[in-house]
């Protein structure tokens, strides 16, 4: 496995921080992981994100922010279209990955909010990050499934229908899968 993938949540980890988590992951070698939770959307929007850095915007930026996940809870994190870069944007993973970088600078954010940042992007609070080992120890143990990512299911597909959708392209409702393993 290699970034550019998705991470499906299996149902050992409800209840957990990834409970019902879809996540993008968009760096993953000998060294580690990391990626963004793309379906848990806080009741924030990214003009009011906006307003709080104080960052005067010339867009209606409705879309709401996601939370990440667990490791930097108060870092931005922007996944987009590599149409517009700035210092310190890098490339992301695989097909997924083709064409996208992750940025975590304000620069790119004064330029979304005057209407010149990247085409398709995705704001996250946060991100998800394993040590050397430790995802392929969980893939292991079954706590994920992966999927082939798309541009369509991060940029375009509501936040509450992502998980579904990329579970359906799996040939699989993730939703009927039994919490705990056993016989009835």
């Amino acid at each position: 496995m290699h970034g550019g993938e998705f991470l499906i949540s299996m149902p050992k980890l409800r209840g957990s921080f990834f409970g019902d988590s879809l996540i993008y992951l968009w760096a993953h070698d000998e060294n580690g992981a990391q990626g963004l939770v793309v379906n848990h959307p806080f009741d924030l929007t990214l003009g009011e994100l906006m307003n709080q850095l104080q960052l005067p915007t010339s867009a209606d930026l409705a879309g709401k922010v996601v939370s990440g996940g667990p490791v930097d809870p108060q870092q931005g994190f922007i996944l987009h279209t590599d149409d517009v870069s700035v210092e310190g944007s890098q490339p992301a993973a695989g097909a997924g990955g083709v064409g996208l970088n992750i940025t975590y600078s304000r620069e790119l954010l004064e330029l979304i909010a005057t209407e010149r940042g990247p085409n398709r992007f995705l704001l996250a609070l946060g991100y998800a990050g394993w040590g050397a080992g430790q995802l392929e120890d969980e893939l292991a143990d079954g706590a994920w499934l992966t999927a082939p990512s798309s541009h369509d299911i991060l940029f375009e597909t509501p936040f509450e229908q992502r998980l579904d959708r990329v579970a359906a392209q799996l040939g699989i409702d993730w939703r009927l899968f039994a919490s705990e393993g056993g016989v009835a």
